[in-house]
């Protein structure tokens, strides 16, 4: 196991114990979770994909352990619940986050301008790809070619909006969370979620195309 692998498994290992610590009948309403084995296992619904979060580990609908940043990520979600689900449903960008700015160039480079550069001249691949991920459509118009809401986890949607490249500009996309999101995951698990939903998308075009 290289240097790398043996942290990440350090890291997997503290949060789980830290897990053992939580009762997770106290966040089931403020997650929006399901609870089984008698309150000792979360379910967490991620990208349309069920999860199974308990002392004992992470493991996907197939009982397969997931990679670390998803495990990282549904760790997270239940340790830093709030007490209870906070105000702010306004969107925002990321650079608007609590303790975002140390990655904001990480976010615009593998999210922002990582989906921009795949979909320029291709909104309609784009936009079945959103559909085929369960992104619906928003709840407000936006002026946009693409817009979708991505429910990654419960509490924690992303709303999508990109414009194709024209004769004058070039392809534009924004990623926007909920302003609240920061009460639910920190900083770098809000840049990973990014990173997931370009990596979803990608996904389900592939999919499309077998």
């Amino acid at each position: 196991m290289t240097t790398s692998n043996s942290i990440f498994e350090k890291h997997y290992k503290d949060y789980l114990e830290q897990i053992a610590g939580v009762d997770l009948s106290e966040r089931r309403e403020v997650l929006d979770i399901s609870l089984e084995d008698n309150g000792k296992r979360g379910g967490i619904p991620y990208f349309g994909r069920d999860y199974r979060v308990s002392r004992e580990g992470v493991v996907d609908d197939r009982g397969e352990r997931p990679d670390y940043g998803t495990c990282v990520l549904l760790l997270k979600y239940l340790l830093l619940s709030p007490q209870q689900v906070p105000a702010g449903d306004e969107w925002v960008n990321y650079r608007d986050l609590k303790d975002s700015g140390p990655l904001t160039i990480y976010f615009n480079d593998n999210v922002i301008q990582a989906i921009s550069r795949r979909y320029s001249g291709r909104s309609e691949a784009l936009k079945e790809a959103a559909a085929a991920g369960e992104g619906s459509p928003p709840d407000a118009d936006y002026p946009y070619d693409v817009a979708a809401v991505f429910r990654a986890l419960p509490r924690v949607p992303m709303l999508l909006l990109f414009n194709d490249a024209d004769d004058e500009f070039p392809a534009q996309t924004i990623v926007l969370f909920e302003q609240r999101a920061d009460r639910f995951l920190d900083a770098e698990c809000l840049a990973i979620l990014g990173v997931a939903l370009f990596n979803h998308l990608k996904e389900k075009e592939k999919g499309l195309a077998r």
